[in-house]
């Protein structure tokens, strides 16, 4: 009965390590032109971000400010990418300094994301690192080798397999 029942326990704590591992994943920023910490000696005249996971494009936007948080420009998800995971838009810049896009996303799975990052045009201000605002995760943390994994897949298995021999043993 003892061992029974750890395995049982150890099935369950497998499991519960092995599911959130897709939950946990949240739409990333895997590029922007004009890039994060760019200077450009031209003036942008659109702004692109480029994200791994498709968009929601009726909760995704963004927004570039000026130093003084005066709107510059703005921009949605692309609906001509098919991937729907590229938010562009237009921008008016006409004096040297550096500009910030502050972006909301929601992947397709619901998780939302807030993050902002800087670029300068002809400027000699320091242009700052990006931050990411993420609201914190409901979801388990993931197991942190692809063989925890594993294991607690093949527990679940046995645990499975025990319970049912058990059960035609009856």
């Amino acid at each position: 009965m003892r061992i029974r029942s750890l395995l049982v326990g150890a099935s369950l704590a497998a499991l519960i390590a092995a599911v959130p591992g897709a939950a946990a994943a949240h739409v990333e920023l895997q590029s922007s032109t004009p890039a994060a910490g760019e200077n450009l000696d031209t003036a942008p005249t659109e702004v692109t971000l480029t994200f791994d996971d498709e968009l929601d494009p009726d909760e995704s936007s963004f927004t570039i400010v000026d130093a003084d948080g005066n709107e510059v420009g703005s921009g949605e998800v692309d609906l001509t990418v098919a991937d729907r995971n590229v938010m562009s838009g237009e921008v008016t810049i006409t004096d040297p300094g550096v500009y910030t896009v502050e972006y909301f996303v929601v992947g397709d799975d619901g998780h939302e994301v807030t993050s902002t990052f800087s670029f300068g045009y002809d400027t000699d201000e320091p242009i700052p690192e990006p931050t990411a605002d993420e609201p914190p995760s409901t979801a388990l943390p993931r197991p942190t080798t692809p063989l925890a994994t594993l294991i607690g897949s093949l527990l679940v298995v046995l645990a499975g397999v025990i319970g049912v021999s058990r059960l035609a043993l009856r």
